[in-house]
């Protein structure tokens, strides 16, 4: 009983997300280390479970007090308003943003009470969150709106190596603005806290400059000499082994070869492209600041495949082993 219950939502029900939430619970070792259970429809879990000819039960459960957590045996609470689904695969669809949104909320509502220690989601489709009525910039945000939780942020994993961005879903002439001494050092005190929490007591991190070739002594820019730098020395002053500015087309190289255990990145293309060229299996992105660690896959829908039973679970497996890894 000492293992933490995993509430793992199935995202857009049009997209890959039950079927790589099935393929990933086949995995038994994972019920050592957690007690997972689907918020989901359970008509689209069977579905998912039927496409993979899988010898896989799902139980319906009406509350966490009936669930088994066995193997072989999927246990699946229906959010109270969700209606049952027809979905048809690879299809944008307001239902179905609405269903995802109602399986986070149902998740976060059980976090909120204490009766759940993380959440793990599929991925869902933002077009079809926005058609429902949602009008969050993603998934995080909405999370932390129904929560409560006012300084949410997202970390990326690309196998040993974590990393945060200051600047996340806005748009790039806004960048310079949310970059400051203020907001570098807290993003590097957060990724500086959750790596000694998975267990590396000195975690080393790069910081990486905003400006080509970090500015240059300020012929591109002021970024790094006005803020970055400053909060760097802040970080070191506070006993966090933080290093750089590093020009941004050599920080992840370095970082790969071992140099680094996390990289503070200044916005979203900056870390996502280098997490994205690494192997499928090794990528998931982890939000933190709400009630309990939340983690999801480093890719969308993929609603071009989606109903064929050919989807790759190893990014669903690895966001939810991140996430027992912080929920411990």
């Amino acid at each position: 009983m000492d293992k933490p219950v995993i509430a793992i939502t199935m995202g857009d029900a049009a997209g890959i997300g039950p079927e790589v939430i099935v393929k990933t619970l086949q995995d038994k070792p994972l019920y050592e280390r957690c007690r997972p259970f689907c918020v989901a429809d359970p008509g689209v879990m069977a579905q998912a479970v039927a496409l993979l000819e899988l010898p896989v039960g799902i139980r319906r459960v009406g509350s966490l007090e009936e669930a088994a957590y066995r193997p072989g045996q999927i246990d699946v609470l229906r959010p109270p308003d969700l209606e049952p689904l027809q979905v048809e695969h690879g299809r944008l669809s307001a239902a179905a943003g609405r269903a995802a949104a109602l399986c986070m909320q149902e998740a976060m509502r059980l976090a909120k009470a204490g009766q759940v220690q993380g959440v793990t989601t599929a991925p869902m489709n933002k077009e079809a969150f926005h058609l429902a009525g949602y009008q969050y910039p993603d998934e995080m945000e909405y999370m932390a709106d129904i929560t409560g939780s006012p300084k949410p942020y997202s970390l990326g994993v690309m196998g040993r190596v974590w990393t945060v961005r200051v600047a996340e879903h806005i748009a790039f002439r806004q960048i310079p603005d949310l970059i400051t001494r203020e907001s570098v050092l807290w993003f590097t005190e957060q990724l500086d806290s959750v790596l000694k929490r998975i267990g590396r007591p000195t975690p080393r991190l790069a910081v990486a400059a905003l400006n080509v070739h970090a500015g240059e002594g300020g012929i591109y820019g002021r970024e790094e000499i006005d803020h970055i730098r400053p909060a760097i020395e802040d970080a070191r002053a506070r006993g966090i082994d933080a290093v750089g500015p590093v020009p941004a087309d050599s920080v992840f190289v370095r970082a790969l070869a071992g140099e680094f255990d996390g990289v503070v990145g200044m916005y979203h293309d900056q870390v996502n492209i280098p997490r994205k060229l690494q192997p499928m299996g090794e990528r998931a992105t982890m939000l933190m600041g709400l009630p309990v660690p939340c983690g999801t896959t480093a890719h969308g829908t993929a609603f071009d495949i989606a109903g064929q039973g050919i989807a790759d679970s190893s990014g669903m497996h690895a966001a939810l082993v991140r996430t027992i890894d912080l929920a411990r």
